[in-house]
């Protein structure tokens, strides 16, 4: 916004200037005229209307002025805007401070304005919209995920995208914020209903979605649909665009919450199977040999000795098979 005065040129007043009908002025129209006169209240300047305007010495600049006599002289011409117009009183108002290109009545809540950084704080920034005043943007409200130090981020100059917040005439005060209001509102969300979203980020505990409303929406593990799930990272991703139902809408609260069940193509994670420690099995105690079986054995041997014997003297005996140790 212009802030300083616009002396066109200095020349001495001419004769025959065109004459301006006063009902042909407005509000802010700019306007070109010459000063004729310099009092401690202000500057007459003649702009070929019916009367002389007047520049009161606080329209002379935005700062304040001890002397008139300090930014004007007779003869000078200057560029000015009107003021205010009084046929009745025939009152001519200028001012030399270029009005708003928006006034109080356009600051309308969630309308997008560019404007320039002015100043840079911890607290926040100061936007010039071309308003009445400047406006300023909360730390909170530079960046949707949070409060942000805005210094070293921006600097005096910086063009930004701004929407109003709130804007008070009788204050004069003009809030303003960095982050884009909200496309889809608390009245717009029904229980039951599909909603397409962007996952914004992923917890132990659930996923995060971005749906366009004031807050990101939350949908649970328990309502990914999916049996035996340890980590919803395992479903969805950051940044993975995805449609799910409305479950819950609380604006009190401001908390959205979302189901994935009967929605999402994904399988089951299969259950860990436990593994379970083996512990060295001791090796199994030799049989307890039964009683009478060594002697029987010894006995069977010696039978056998002296069978084969007696065959070998040419003796018939029967074989071993068929003879009982019993």
């Amino acid at each position: 916004m212009e802030t300083s005065p616009v002396i066109v040129e200095q020349q001495e007043e001419t004769e025959g200037s065109v004459r301006v009908p006063l009902r042909s002025l407005r509000p802010k129209m700019q306007v070109e005229g010459l000063v004729t006169a310099v009092t401690p209240a202000g500057a007459f300047v003649d702009i070929g209307s019916e009367i002389p305007g007047f520049i009161h010495i606080s329209q002379l600049t935005p700062q304040p002025v001890l002397r008139a006599s300090d930014v004007l002289k007779p003869g000078d011409r200057v560029t000015a805007w009107v003021k205010q117009v009084n046929r009745k009183k025939g009152l001519l108002s200028l001012t030399l401070i270029r009005p708003a290109s928006y006034g109080w009545g356009q600051l309308r809540p969630g309308r997008e304005f560019t404007g320039r950084v002015t100043r840079v704080e911890p607290d926040g920034l100061f936007v010039d919209i071309d308003a009445p005043v400047e406006g300023f943007v909360p730390a909170s409200q530079i960046r949707k995920e949070g409060r942000v130090d805005p210094t070293g981020l921006f600097h005096p100059g910086d063009e930004v995208r701004v929407w109003v917040v709130s804007a008070s005439r009788r204050e004069r005060r003009l809030r303003l914020t960095m982050i884009p209001p909200p496309s889809v509102r608390w009245e717009d969300l029904k229980v039951g209903e599909l909603i397409r979203g962007k996952v914004t980020r992923v917890e132990k505990f659930g996923a995060f979605v971005d749906i366009g409303a004031e807050r990101d929406a939350l949908i649970h593990i328990s309502e990914f649909g999916v049996r035996n799930l340890k980590d919803p990272a395992e479903v969805l991703q950051e940044g993975q665009e995805i449609e799910a139902r409305i479950i819950l809408v609380d604006p009190e609260k401001k908390q959205i919450r979302l189901s994935l069940r009967g929605l999402l193509p994904v399988k089951e994670v299969e259950p860990e199977v436990p593994v379970r420690k083996t512990v060295p099995s001791r090796p199994a105690p030799p049989p307890e040999p039964v009683e009478g079986e060594e002697e029987l054995t010894v006995m069977a041997y010696a039978l056998k000795r002296a069978l084969e014997e007696a065959r070998a003297r040419g003796r018939s005996v029967p074989p071993l098979e068929s003879m009982s140790t019993n």
